[in-house]
């Protein structure tokens, strides 16, 4: 027992079994595992389920293509959402994308297909990739790859904010040559 200056007094206990100590020492190691592999276990989990929600957004937002809703298509953009197109300047903002998807849907063949390739979501899980191959018309007239890029906002869903595609077939378009005049 050791005095604390005229507050009371405090019992001290010392171990002085070692087998107790390093008994106490492996349980607080094991502990320490069991948390730190639990914490990336559930990261995964996450990015796993992320990446099943982002799937999902995908294929809803084929669904409403083919269904030419581009009011429920538009959901699944954020408000700064940008389009690289082949051969053509960015479109910016959802008014932007609506206008372009307007000149997209407007052959009665129109129709999409998407071949998800990977669906990686970031460490940090707010950000995710997505990439793919695609078909465009009925008959199939345009086949080629795309890249976009999901922010998870703040209510967990998913929102495109870069989308960027290209045409496997060389563009028969002039203004699409390489620096070296070839055809794209």
């Amino acid at each position: 027992t050791q005095s604390l200056g005229g507050h009371g007094e405090v019992t001290v206990v010392r171990l002085v079994n070692s087998k107790e100590t390093t008994m106490r020492q492996r349980l607080f190691l094991l502990a320490a595992i069991v948390l730190t592999f639990g914490a990336s276990w559930s990261r995964a989990e996450d990015m796993a389920a992320d990446a099943v929600a982002i799937r999902k957004v995908d294929a809803e937002m084929v669904a409403a293509l083919n269904a030419r809703d581009v009011d429920r298509w538009l959901t699944f953009f954020a408000s700064d959402a940008k389009m690289l197109p082949p051969c053509a300047p960015a479109v910016v903002g959802k008014e932007a994308i609506r206008k372009m998807i307007a000149e997209y849907l407007a052959p009665p063949s129109f129709a999409v297909a998407h071949h998800l390739e990977s669906v990686v979501v970031s460490k940090g899980g707010d950000l995710a990739y997505v990439s793919y191959s695609y078909a465009l018309g009925k008959p199939v007239t345009e086949t080629g790859k795309d890249i976009s890029l999901y922010r998870k906002e703040s209510n967990g869903s998913w929102k495109l904010i870069i989308d960027m595609w290209s045409e496997n077939q060389p563009a028969s378009d002039p203004s699409c040559a390489r620096p070296d005049g070839r055809a794209a």
